[in-house]
């Protein structure tokens, strides 16, 4: 299967142009995933949460909304403001802040679970190094980690971020973290089939959605279609593995 990455896409115009950029950002489905919202019912989340590439705050908001103290970081300042209008308006205190994720390994701030709805798979595959170490800087012992991200056993081959495979998870996160369990769960979008074909492939810019792959596409009630993602949960080792 190819692989990409969307460290190229302009995440900061597609959240200030909003609908009329067209299909281009299928994560935004105006609520949580349901995903996460089961794992926050059944007390998957404790102390201070970090929603780490947050986006429009959905997930970060239903969070607070049940007790926790969330912090919530997105590199897009359009889409930080959108998240705080929508925890004002509906008196919910959440943390967001503007920030590049990596600037928060020196913050100083410790968070006992964090939330990765998305966002790891975005980065280009030689800063997974980075981002394990970002995890370190910001995680004591006993941490939390709840990752989600496309599969390459499990996500059909359309434009989107790159796959990883569940091997692939292991030999990332293993080192440092006791990796609790890799299972498939899903993924749901606010794009329809015929929609998420006229995307623009991050991986070679061009309006190139394999269709074979999206005729047998799970769908949800709206018809948006809905896709099988690792959910990946560790806990963070006092020491690294040798």
């Amino acid at each position: 299967m190819t692989t990409g990455s969307t460290e190229k896409i302009p995440f900061e115009k597609l959240y200030q142009d909003g609908e009329k950029m067209g299909p281009l950002m299928p994560w935004n489905i105006g609520g949580p995933q349901p995903a996460i919202r089961a794992i926050c019912d059944d007390g998957g989340f404790r102390g201070h949460v970090l929603d780490l590439g947050c986006g429009l705050g959905d997930n970060a908001l239903y969070l607070a909304a049940k007790g926790l103290e969330v912090s919530a970081v997105d590199i897009s300042e359009v889409a930080v403001e959108t998240g705080r209008k929508k925890a004002d308006l509906h008196g919910v205190k959440v943390d967001f802040r503007v920030a590049d994720a990596f600037s928060l390994a020196t913050a100083g701030t410790k968070y006992d679970v964090v939330l990765d709805s998305a966002f790891f798979h975005t980065l280009p595959v030689e800063e997974a190094p980075r981002y394990t170490e970002l995890l370190r800087s910001i995680c004591d012992s006993g941490a939390e980690l709840h990752l989600f991200t496309f599969a390459k056993e499990l996500t059909p081959d359309y434009p989107g971020p790159r796959r990883y495979s569940e091997p692939e998870l292991r030999a990332i996160f293993s080192p440092e973290w006791d990796i609790r369990t890799i299972e498939a769960t899903r993924y749901h979008s606010s794009l329809p089939p015929e929609a998420v074909a006229k995307m623009v492939d991050p991986r070679t810019f061009e309006v190139d959605a394999p269709s074979v792959n999206l005729d047998e596409q799970m769908v949800d009630e709206a018809g948006n279609v809905v896709s099988k993602i690792w959910h990946l949960h560790a806990v963070l080792r006092s020491e690294p593995q040798s």
